[in-house]
């Protein structure tokens, strides 16, 4: 009964040593880069890879963008119905696996290119 322990012990260890090497291999990445959140957002994750438990930070003016997390058809009809809407100016989002549709829906900010589309992997 004590081995069976300790191989439990052993292996809970070695799990949170585990979720601990991913944590701090975790990149963060400043949504378009040194001018934040803002237009012509288009191409800005090109070239870049977004590994699954990364973070994505959106950083911009209080009151005059938004982050918005919608499905596909928000993103491309710039519609946040249904969306989570963040507006703390410096947002983090993890990035889980899949595509991950990001919009800003003051005004006609989307439609002028406040969007952004990453994959994590």
């Amino acid at each position: 009964m004590y081995r069976v322990d300790m191989i439990k012990i052993f292996l809970a260890i070695m799990l949170c040593v585990q979720l601990q090497i991913n944590i701090s291999n975790a990149d963060t990445f400043s949504v378009g880069g040194a001018n934040g959140w803002g237009f012509n957002m288009n191409g800005w994750p090109n070239g870049k890879i977004f590994d699954v438990g990364d973070v994505v930070e959106f950083k911009y003016k209080i009151g005059m963008h938004n982050v918005v997390i919608v499905n596909k058809v928000g993103f491309n009809s710039c519609n946040a119905t249904g969306g989570e809407v963040l507006s703390s100016g410096d947002d983090q989002v993890l990035v889980p696996k899949g595509t991950t549709y990001f919009i800003c829906s003051i005004g006609d900010h989307c439609a002028n290119g406040v969007k952004v589309a990453i994959i994590g992997k």
